[in-house]
């Protein structure tokens, strides 16, 4: 349940509906079209991505302080960062329901600890939650951000850590910037961009490994929605067969992408269906932390993560059944663009394409974030910090999926 009273999960039920009138073109379309694009886009051989990770037992997150900061590093050298500079935690806080459903209060710890130990100065932490939880326009406002990130149990991580909470739409309206991606992008109108982005030296997205009943995944790439003022949200959620493309250019603001430092995810938990607020958690045995400088590696290891516990983790019925309500995609982004904004009629909305993941290469964000780089990595250089024989057959999972030429 969201601060205003109406859960994604009455959101479905309610689409669900309307969608069963809606005539659902076959997802294997849209896919082909990835795959096809993808088939034909040039090498770079110059660019081997890295990402570090490292595997978690189930129970002994407590006390891996020293694994987290071996994975931080292996990903990282902070020689961005100077004695007493500022940096700000972008979380992942769509709602008020606990890790994984957001940001996980283990690793902010953590990563507040670490940074205070590399000479970071002020530290802030925050994010603007989804319409759901925190309704707002320049007239009025439902929800607050603040005590979603109590209740989701981040607040104690921050404030018990020496850390700021910064939430954006307590700034005001008008607190917001009008930037554009650096070209080409797919943004008809500037994209209004809360002012925390200028107000520190770097930027660390905190996020987690979920579903998402719109976009499959959430993890690094679609982070960046939060910054956004909610005019800015609806113009995304309107954005028809460039959905994916413009959450990934979020990313590409030079006032985001100058700053950003490190993407980090903790894959303890998994929400492995439905998304980005409810649905099938697992708990592996071993869970799994990424960090990496570069979004598109990142996003590859989050996205096998959350095949992997689809698959490996997760029962018939939730797999099966409800993880095809994913193929709805369209439709229930209509249902929810008119029930957020009461602006315009259910057809008002441009469908958003729909596929079934199969090659993740293919996924249109990373197709785009490819795009733009001028072609696919040469491949992916994953490093594991503790591999072990326990955690031999996911490794070998996630290897496959990662597989350039997959």
């Amino acid at each position: 349940m969201t601060d205003n009273g109406f859960s994604r999960r009455d959101f479905l039920k309610f689409s669900g509906v309307l969608a069963g009138a809606v005539f659902l073109p076959a997802c294997a379309n849209s896919m082909k079209k990835m795959e096809a694009e993808l088939a034909v886009m040039p090498v770079d051989d110059a660019w081997t991505p890295h990402v570090a990770s490292a595997w978690i037992p189930k129970g002994e997150h407590g006390n891996a302080y020293g694994v987290f900061k071996k994975t931080m590093e292996a990903s990282t050298d902070f020689s961005w960062l100077s004695s007493g500079d500022s940096v700000f935690i972008k979380l992942s806080m769509n709602s008020s329901n606990p890790f994984p459903a957001t940001s996980d209060p283990w690793a902010l710890a953590f990563l507040i600890r670490l940074l205070q130990e590399k000479g970071a100065g002020r530290i802030m932490a925050g994010d603007s939650s989804g319409m759901e939880s925190v309704h707002w326009t320049r007239d009025s406002q439902k929800g607050s951000s603040r005590e979603c990130c109590k209740k989701a149990g981040l607040m104690d991580a921050i404030v018990q850590n020496g850390a700021e909470p910064v939430f954006f739409e307590e700034a005001g309206y008008d607190a917001y910037i009008p930037l554009y991606p650096k070209e080409p992008h797919h943004w008809r109108e500037p994209l209004w961009i809360s002012a925390v982005v200028k107000e520190s030296d770097h930027i660390i997205y905190l996020a987690r490994v979920s579903s998402h009943i719109m976009g499959d995944i959430t993890s690094g790439m679609k982070i960046g929605v939060g910054f956004l003022r909610e005019d800015s949200r609806k113009a995304f959620h309107r954005g028809g067969d460039n959905f994916y493309a413009m959450y990934e250019e979020i990313n590409h603001v030079p006032e985001i992408a100058s700053k950003l430092r490190l993407s980090v995810s903790s894959g303890r938990k998994v929400l492995a269906t439905f998304g980005p607020d409810n649905g099938h958690v697992t708990a592996p045995a071993s869970g799994l932390v990424i960090a990496s400088e570069d979004l598109v590696a990142h996003e590859m290891l989050s996205y096998s993560w959350l095949l992997y516990n689809r698959e490996h983790e997760t029962g018939f019925f939730d797999s099966g059944v409800t993880g095809r309500l994913t193929r709805m995609r369209s439709p229930i982004n209509r249902g929810f663009v008119w029930y957020t904004w009461r602006d315009g009629g259910f057809f008002q909305t441009p469908k958003i394409p729909m596929f079934i993941a199969g090659n993740i290469y293919a996924h249109p964000s990373i197709i785009n974030a490819m795009n733009r780089k001028g072609g696919r990595p040469e491949r992916i250089d994953w490093e594991q910090v503790n591999p072990s024989a326990e955690t031999e057959m996911m490794a070998d999972y996630i290897r496959d999926k990662i597989a350039a030429e997959s």
